[in-house]
């Protein structure tokens, strides 16, 4: 008898094990779910993340070190695209279509640990954008503006609102966004495709349950844009922007700053740089940590609308006339921490390198030397 109900609790002890396990490998397969055990993570100052595309023109997830090593952080058969760091260099979070080939975020740490899926669900998730506080990931879900916490547990979407969606979709059919930002947790500016090209859209989320239509700020064939440092102010580079003149409106390309004062309402526009004749255009806009002045490729626009991409160039974020640092087919410019230094790639597509350079075009350095890199962006920690 004695023995018999050993076995009973040895049996049921077994069970319990078995039970246990299941859960918490369960809970692990869960975004919610995951534990990050490890105390210390990479320092990764003036490290460089970026995407290195295959012959398929899928993307795997690198990093370049200081001294001018390539770590593979993924290097397989699916599609990783749109890598963006933490504020504090620990983590990235990127998309791809790694689970059922459906494009969700992922995370990953530097060193190529921890990786893990961020979000579930159907629909493509493309573009994250970490918040400057490193809370929350703004990112494009099925073609709205949605954010989620850096957990993976709640998701909210943003643009539109919900009073906003109907007019929206009478307005504009499918809604389409490209990506956004935000400075901080109340304001976001986003790029919206149009039936004509792009436009600047600005939601002040303290009264998008109020409004039943989409601020627009600014349009053209197609815009980019940055913020400041300080938050107060919003850049935007353009090709063919309409730029009200007192004879109507007039198609330019360039740069505009838009500074804010009280609010939504109090938006006082300063052109940094306009082609007048739009026979030039400003694309990929990014802002210097330093307030000081803003980058973008320099373009020419051609007879058949195409861009032909002419270089790296940079105005004072007071205005003035580009300053060409860089010749060449250059894309997706990103600062470095102090704002005297620049990463991008270069060359033509299937043949795009990752270089640097100083704020004066001096230092040119080339960091990769085959393959196909895009979307360079340097590490925040200092």
């Amino acid at each position: 008898m004695n023995q018999i109900k050993r076995r009973e609790r040895l049996l049921i002890g077994i069970l319990v094990v078995v039970i246990m396990i299941g859960a918490l490998a369960l809970i692990r397969s869960q975004p919610w779910g995951r534990l990050d055990l490890r105390l210390i993570k990479p320092n990764t100052p003036n490290w460089i993340v970026c995407v290195r595309l295959n012959e398929d023109a899928h993307g795997d997830i690198v990093v370049i070190l200081p001294d001018g090593q390539m770590r593979m952080l993924t290097e397989d058969a699916f599609d990783d695209r749109s890598p963006d760091w933490a504020p504090d260099g620990k983590k990235i979070v990127f998309s791809s279509n790694r689970r059922d080939l459906v494009y969700q975020l992922w995370t990953i740490d530097p060193d190529g640990k921890g990786l893990s899926q961020l979000t579930i669900g159907g629909g493509a998730k493309l573009a994250p954008y970490y918040d400057r506080d490193g809370q929350h990931i703004l990112h494009v879900a099925q073609g709205l503006v949605t954010e989620v916490d850096v957990k993976g547990v709640h998701s909210l979407q943003l643009i539109p609102s919900a009073s906003q969606m109907t007019q929206v979709r009478e307005q504009y059919g499918q809604i389409t966004f490209r990506y956004a930002k935000r400075p901080n947790h109340d304001l976001i500016a986003a790029v919206q495709r149009i039936d004509d090209g792009e436009q600047v859209v600005l939601q002040d989320m303290t009264k998008a349950q109020q409004q039943f239509t989409l601020p627009v700020l600014i349009g053209g064939e197609q815009v980019d844009l940055d913020w400041s440092p300080t938050g107060q102010s919003l850049v935007v580079s353009g090709a063919g922007l309409v730029i009200p003149t007192p004879d109507g409106e007039q198609r330019m390309g360039g740069v505009i700053r838009f500074d804010f004062g009280d609010g939504m309402n109090d938006v006082k526009p300063l052109p940094l740089w306009l082609s007048s004749d739009n026979s030039q255009a400003a694309i990929e806009v990014v802002w210097s940590p330093d307030g000081a002045r803003v980058a973008f490729v320099l373009c020419e626009q051609l007879k058949n609308g195409e861009l032909k991409r002419i270089g790296l160039a940079t105005v004072p974020e007071s205005g003035g006339a580009p300053t060409l640092i860089v010749e060449g087919e250059v894309f997706h410019p990103h600062w470095s921490p102090d704002g005297q230094h620049l990463v991008f790639a270069m060359g033509k597509p299937g043949d795009r390198q990752i270089y640097t350079v100083r704020i004066d075009g001096t230092n040119l350095k080339q960091r990769t030397q085959s393959g196909d890199y895009i979307t360079p962006k340097w590490s925040p920690a200092r």
